[in-house]
Order: C-alpha cells, then sequence, then structure tokens
C-alpha cells in the first residue's frame, strides 16, 4: 500500500511521476527528469527511487537513471558504475549515500528533501 504522505509530498516536486508498488518496495519514476545543462550526454532522463510502504519512516537511500546517460566526455560519473535491472529495465545507479552521516529522520526528512540532494548530487557533475 502506497503511504498518502509519499503521495502528498511527491505532489509537491511538481514533476510527473509513476509510482509501481511491488509489495515490499515502491518504485517511483520521474519521467524525462531534466538534468543540469552542459554536464551530461543527454538533457533528460528516466530517474528512479524507492522506498518501502513503512514511508515516511523509511527513507532513500540511492538513485538510478537511464543506463546510457554519461558525461559530456563520454566517462561514466563517480559512483555511477553499477547497472541494474528494475522492471525490465537497465538502470544506472547513482550509489550516493546522503544519510551515512546522519541517519534518515522521519520528522525532518522526505522524498522532497531526498530530490533537492539528488538534483544537488546530479549538479556537481563528477
Amino acid at each position: 500500500m502506497i503511504p498518502q504522505e509519499l503521495i502528498d509530498d511527491l505532489k509537491q516536486i511538481g514533476h510527473p511521476y509513476e509510482i509501481i508498488d511491488d509489495g515490499s518496495r515502491i518504485f517511483i519514476i520521474f519521467k524525462e527528469y531534466p538534468l543540469p545543462l552542459n554536464i551530461y550526454n543527454i538533457e533528460r532522463t528516466d530517474l528512479m527511487i524507492f522506498t518501502t510502504p513503512l514511508y515516511p519512516n523509511a527513507g532513500f537511500d540511492m538513485f538510478w537513471v537511464n543506463e546510457p546517460l554519461r558525461l559530456k566526455d563520454g566517462r561514466i560519473p563517480k559512483n555511477g558504475e553499477a547497472v541494474e535491472n528494475y522492471m525490465g529495465r537497465m538502470w544506472r545507479r547513482f550509489s550516493y549515500h546522503p544519510y551515512q552521516e546522519k541517519p534518515w529522520d522521519p520528522s525532518n526528512d522526505s522524498v522532497i528533501r531526498f530530490m533537492a540532494y539528488v538534483d544537488q548530487r546530479l549538479g556537481k557533475g563528477d
């Protein structure tokens, strides 16, 4: 079951998304997510994150993009080497862990804050 709080938070982000509930995970796919200009080989990508039905007590950790995404010069972005299959698609995993220093706090953290982190990481272009 998809928590109403998650749906409410996603609406605040204001970007088109699809939710897929497989029972133990809730996948969120932001369609044609805009990337920072002049950093990557493409301007938009589908971007996937996932949590569990325990959201907001269960948070987010990594994010995934379309597998062909590379930096402008052709290199694979730092911590983006892994490619994984979800829902019949290949996704490039960005293995950044924002909650290593300070654990996820459901009273303070949300999908909104996590997506701000994703934007910040994508903007580094490393």
